[in-house]
């Protein structure tokens, strides 16, 4: 159970980060369109990115993630870090889709800098979880800064 849960949670975390970087560049290829067509094409392919490929790939990644949260009892410090950082990249999600959104909307000119910078954000962040899984580092001396819940499932103490 736990193999498959890990299985899911690492595969639907690659499809979500490769979507998150495929996305800005997308973006930012925006400019480029020179007529209506090219530009419709390029509405179609980030939108169906966005709801068809990063987004369901996030959800993956965070269910499966839960899941094995509690399937392995892992509830140490660097977890609590790591959740930090996932709940960023969470955030740039979303700003990749306001952003989508909005592209239809106004001119490129408005927010022609925003792709880029939102991929200057995310790539040390995915490197930071990416460290954090593969490292596990030790974080006991930030213990006594993190209450007892959160370090424990509900009615069990640490």
């Amino acid at each position: 159970m736990i193999a498959a849960l890990k299985f899911i949670h690492i595969a639907g975390l690659a499809g979500w980060c490769a979507a998150l970087i495929a996305l800005p560049l997308l973006m930012h290829a925006h400019g480029r369109a020179g007529n209506q067509r090219q530009y419709a094409r390029f509405r179609l392919v980030t939108h169906i990115g966005y709801i068809g490929f990063a987004t369901p790939a996030a959800l993956i990644t965070i269910i499966a993630g839960t899941g094995l949260i509690f399937a392995a009892q892992v509830f140490t410090p660097w977890l609590l870090v790591k959740l930090a950082f996932v709940a960023a990249m969470v955030l740039v999600h979303v700003w990749f889709g306001h952003m989508i959104q909005r592209s239809g909307e106004e001119r490129r000119s408005r927010w022609q800098g925003a792709p880029i910078a939102g991929l200057l954000i995310l790539l040390p962040v995915i490197a930071t979880v990416l460290g954090l899984v593969l490292v596990k580092p030790d974080l006991e001396r930030v213990r006594d800064l993190i209450p007892d819940q959160f370090l424990s499932p509900r009615g069990e103490s640490s």
